[in-house]
């Protein structure tokens, strides 16, 4: 039984979108050219393709989720429908605001000596997807780059298109979750549901207070040895690691959160003049729904 059929109350309908967007968190996996691969890859795209039918399956629930909340006029402005809707699935790609997303990045790295000599991104004209009813614009840009700041800039191509912390960790994270809090405490299920839902920027700039608001509701060894398992192995770690600084906090006060949903297309990479430099072209597919 999936975690989510445990969700009662008030929150169901919040869960529900969050539940859609948590099905794509698994195409993360698509993404991961961090920095085993940078290790190991010279000069050499990546394609993705033969993963592509799980993440067309995806996407068709994305779409799906997107068309069923623009018919809930019940919908608050700011909810996770509309986030859905305008930023993370847009008809339109907002060009100015992916640029400016990128541009935040770009110079938070460059302050942090991990990367140097971005160009100018360009954006192609949207295209059939392979998905019915949904479109993609390459993105293309260039920088050089330390491998610190190639696996931050892959970071947020994986994080691209998530709204809530449940939508940053796998089933198998979830369901240890909700098992751990069935065993202890049972009435914590709504605890931890808010905790789950819970804005994902929002948590990674204050991480450490929600994590304490959640433990209130648990008091055992296990939970707490299950809880700091998965904020450690999960996307959760790279989430914060990106978002506390700087560029968090660009993003929060720009209003640039949440990002379009992306595809790696292609990363190329070539040794540089230093040591753990790479000179990086970068191409990746930003997602529209017809």
């Amino acid at each position: 039984m999936s975690p989510r059929s445990f969700i009662t109350g008030p929150l169901h309908t919040v869960a529900l979108y969050a539940a859609a967007v948590a099905m794509l968190t698994a195409s993360g996996g698509l993404l991961t050219a961090h920095a085993l691969i940078i290790r190991e890859v010279r000069d050499v795209s990546v394609p993705l393709l033969s993963d592509l039918p799980t993440l067309e399956r995806r996407l068709s629930v994305l779409k799906e989720q997107v068309e069923r909340s623009e018919l809930e006029e019940e919908l608050s402005v700011g909810s996770l429908g509309e986030k859905l809707s305008v930023y993370v699935l847009p008809e339109s790609t907002d060009v100015d605001r992916v640029v400016s997303i990128f541009d935040q990045l770009e110079q938070t790295l460059d302050r942090g000596g991990l990367l140097s000599g971005a160009r100018d991104i360009t954006i192609d004209d949207a295209e059939d997807y392979t998905v019915e009813g949904i479109r993609a614009r390459r993105l293309h840009t260039s920088f050089a780059a330390h491998d610190t700041g190639i696996a931050q800039v892959m970071t947020l191509v994986r994080l691209a298109g998530l709204l809530t912390v449940g939508d940053a960790l796998m089933d198998e994270e979830l369901q240890l979750l909700f098992q751990a809090s069935e065993e202890e405490n049972p009435a914590g299920i709504v605890a931890l549901e808010q905790f789950l839902s819970l804005d994902l920027l929002s948590y990674t700039r204050d991480a450490r207070a929600h994590e304490d608001n959640l433990r209130r509701s648990y008091s055992s060894p296990a939970f707490e040895q299950v809880l700091q398992g998965v904020l450690q192995s999960s996307l959760l770690r790279d989430a914060r690691e990106l978002f506390q600084g700087d560029f968090g906090r660009s993003l929060s006060e720009r209003r640039l959160w949440p990002v379009q949903f992306m595809v790696l297309d292609s990363i190329k990479l070539q040794p540089g003049s230093v040591e753990g430099w790479h000179n990086v072209e970068l191409t990746v597919l930003l997602l529209e729904k017809k």
